[in-house]
């Protein structure tokens, strides 16, 4: 009897690695790709670059530094003079607009020659990937105070989060997961006939999944993400902040957009002492702020309010 349960046991193994094999060579690509999720940085040393997305009903000019950075700013520190690093996704890299119309260029205007402002956002970015950038880049730039703008993608329902991406599940049904997203080519096959959204990467709050999915970033995850950088600036004295950047509907609808972060965000920043950066609301009732072909950006015009505002939070 035991004989035949482990012939059949090998048996069913070496099916499934048969069909394994099969679907590869067929061309069946795994359910999570890291490409799918903005985990990339931007090219460096672009010059004068024209670009547009997807989306853009326009091309826009941008450059970019040796780390991909949207400065001109050198590592080296200036003696005497602060420098204070943003960080978020596409809305503080300026997606949509030329150099010199980004949210970091509004900042360095209101706070004027004795401030430097680094920016250091990176279009796609999660909490999570602004961490891992953190260490791995902005760090050396050593910023007295980085200003973390939460972007929507935090929420987004993913297979893999992002912090599972660079260390694993956490738990054990975590790591089952994590490994059929990532390599098995039988689960993506199986995925198309019993769940719903299959195609999409990830999915956003609403959107209602029947199949294991997690947050791209969950609080949990939030929270070891910013002890991170926390831990990582300890070495010269640098703060942490965290805020809000205004959208199409903070500034269209007059009203503020539910923001699904801002809970953690306000428990974060009382717990550590620290003024939560929040601009949404800088610039309700005004036109001319949001991409027409681009809604999810800001018009040059847009980042320099925002940035404005920005300063105005930082001065008073």
């Amino acid at each position: 009897m035991a004989q035949r349960a482990l012939f059949g046991l090998t048996f069913a193994g070496l099916l499934l690695a048969l069909a394994e094999i099969g679907l590869r060579l067929a061309g069946v690509r795994p359910a999570y790709r890291v490409e799918d999720l903005g985990q990339w940085r931007v090219n460096g040393n672009l010059v004068n670059h024209a670009t547009s997305g997807p989306r853009d009903g326009h091309a826009f000019v941008l450059s970019t530094n040796a780390d991909g950075l949207r400065t001109k700013l050198p590592k080296a520190r200036t003696p005497g003079v602060k420098r204070i690093a943003l960080m978020g996704d596409s809305t503080v890299f300026g997606w949509g607009v030329d150099d010199g119309g980004t949210v970091a260029d509004g900042v360095q205007a209101g706070l004027g020659p004795d401030v430097e402002v680094l920016n250091a956002g990176q279009p796609g970015y999660s909490t999570t990937m602004m961490s891992w950038f953190f260490g791995e880049v902005v760090k050396d730039y050593q910023p007295d105070l980085t200003l973390v703008f939460l972007p929507m993608h935090d929420t987004n329902l993913v297979l893999v989060s992002d912090r599972e991406v660079l260390n694993g599940g956490a738990t054990l049904f975590a790591k089952v997961r994590v490994g059929l997203a990532q390599d098995s080519r039988i689960y993506q096959a199986i995925r198309g006939l019993l769940f719903d959204y299959t195609d999409k990467a990830w999915l956003i709050p609403g959107q209602t999944a029947n199949e294991p999915r997690v947050p791209r970033v969950s609080d949990v995850e939030r929270t070891e993400a910013m002890d991170d950088m926390l831990a990582t600036m300890a070495p010269w004295g640098g703060q942490l902040r965290v805020g809000f950047l205004p959208f199409k509907g903070d500034i269209e609808d007059g009203g503020g957009m539910h923001r699904p972060t801002r809970e953690w965000a306000e428990g974060w920043a009382q717990a550590h002492s620290s003024p939560l950066v929040d601009v949404s609301a800088c610039c309700a009732g005004q036109t001319g702020l949001v991409l027409a072909d681009d809604p999810g950006h800001l018009t040059r015009e847009g980042n320099l309010k925002a940035g404005a505002a920005i300063a105005g939070n930082l001065l008073h």
